[in-house]
């Protein structure tokens, strides 16, 4: 990248509303209890896309916000207004879209910064992560695109409240977005190209009364006087990943022979194992004693329902996995047999993972309150200070790099810094799916050991 400072002007804003009115008897859009219990907070995402045709933006600037007028008829509850955790008062007010131009700089090279996660807070319409102060927490959705003037490449960038939507929801609404974007710049018309949104969820987990105005625990964030919270890219290529399945051959509780972890299982567990032997060296040196790890991992429930939902069901259908618990006793055991430390914390994570089927989402999710009381538990009471908690979201495998707008597919998809401490975020490198990029946030003390841990420098690409 030049030396001169990247520049990024936003050069117009505009409100979308959607082509066509809402229907009177959908103005009011219950939430689902999952998105009633969902964190108050918003999911950004950014897309980056060559456009090697250096097709011009302005033709596609018009298909874009027709496109999204139109998709916004489909997906109308993002157009309205989040009424007391309980319901989308859909008045069609609109989502803020903006348009900015970026200079001095070549997105391919912006790209290849090893802290583009630090920059990538510009190409989005607000920071995601600023709290109530900036006015932006009511959005239901904004979206800002981006344009390269030295090369004409283009990012997209979009913050959607996640009161409304989880990851799967968001790539849905992306690529239908693109979908009709892509229809209208050859001349085509869109809204028939696409199922669109299923709301089924919200009669599948209904509103609960007693949640109005409850308040869902948020992950630790930065804070005055805390250690400053950093977020870092570690990239793990095909070979790599291949290399650490063979390594975490386990036997399951639930499987009577051996077999071989998925990517995600393999490397969370590659990463909670370095996350703890980072705090036992803390330990070791004398800090505050930890007497027990937690590791939660976000679980798509579309798939694991009897019958299962479809792909384009739209809500909040995730639940977190069984808690992943070890105590430092076993954790000093477990080291001490390096050959089967790791294919034990392996098991544990894909046990907690494997637990969450048909039978358990209808006896703790629909048909009792059982997870619900444990979500109000936590947020009162929280954990105990001396357990340390590692929190993994997992978007791979989902189809965020078919998103073509008209100017190809993206060349990369990612985020921004997340001041959330002890996260980890596992996203696909490409459209092949072969390798995954891992953003870790920790506290800059612990990243500085973290990163230097020695089976996570043998496995990074």
């Amino acid at each position: 990248m030049n030396d001169t400072i990247m520049k990024v002007e936003v050069v117009s804003k505009e409100i979308i509303k959607p082509s066509c009115p809402t229907p009177k008897h959908l103005k009011s859009f219950n939430l689902s209890y999952l998105d009633q219990i969902a964190p108050p907070s918003h999911i950004a995402l950014l897309l980056y896309y060559n456009n090697e045709n250096r097709i011009e933006i302005d033709g596609s600037s018009t298909a874009l916000k027709k496109s999204l007028a139109e998709t916004l008829s489909k997906f109308y509850p993002l157009a309205g207004k989040i009424i007391d955790n309980s319901y989308v008062d859909c008045n069609d007010d609109g989502v803020d879209y903006f348009e900015s131009r970026v200079s001095n700089c070549q997105l391919s090279q912006l790209i290849q910064l090893p802290n583009v996660q630090d920059i990538a807070k510009v190409f989005l319409p607000f920071d995601p992560f600023a709290g109530h102060d900036e006015g932006n927490s009511a959005k239901v959705l904004s979206v800002q695109v981006n344009v390269f003037e030295d090369c004409g490449g283009i990012v997209i960038g979009l913050c959607i409240s996640h009161k409304l939507a989880d990851a799967c929801s968001v790539i849905t609404f992306i690529n239908d977005w693109a979908s009709i974007s892509h229809a209208i710049a050859a001349g085509d018309h869109g809204q028939q190209i696409i199922k669109g949104p299923d709301f089924e969820a919200q009669s599948l987990f209904p509103l609960k009364e007693f949640l109005t105005g409850f308040k869902p625990p948020t992950a630790p964030s930065i804070v005055a006087g805390d250690d400053a919270i950093v977020t870092k890219k570690f990239v793990f290529g095909s070979s790599k990943l291949a290399e650490l399945k063979k390594k975490a051959k386990i036997i399951s509780e639930f499987d009577d022979v051996q077999f071989q972890p998925s990517r995600v299982e393999a490397l969370s567990a590659l990463i909670w194992r370095c996350f703890i032997d980072t705090d036992q060296a803390k330990n070791n040196a004398g800090a505050n004693p930890t007497d027990g790890y937690l590791a939660l991992f976000a679980i798509n429930l579309r798939a694991r329902m009897i019958p299962p939902l479809p792909s384009n069901s739209f809500g909040n259908i995730t639940s977190v996995a069984l808690p992943v618990d070890m105590s430092v006793e076993v954790a000093g055991i477990k080291k001490n047999d390096q050959q089967l430390y790791y294919p034990y914390l392996v098991g544990k994570v894909r046990d907690s993972i494997k637990k969450i089927d048909g039978d358990y989402i209808r006896d703790q999710l629909q048909t009792s309150n059982a997870f619900l009381d444990s979500m109000k538990s936590f947020a009162e009471n929280g954990p105990r200070a001396e357990t340390l908690i590692l929190s993994f979201t997992s978007w791979c495998r989902f189809p965020i790099y078919e998103a073509n707008f008209g100017w190809g597919k993206p060349i990369w998809v990612g985020s921004c810094t997340l001041p959330m401490k002890n996260a980890v975020y596992l996203m696909d490198t490409n459209s092949s799916g072969d390798g995954i990029e891992a953003w870790v946030s920790l506290s800059q003390e612990d990243m500085d050991e973290f990163e230097r841990h020695p089976e996570l420098v043998a496995f990074v690409s």
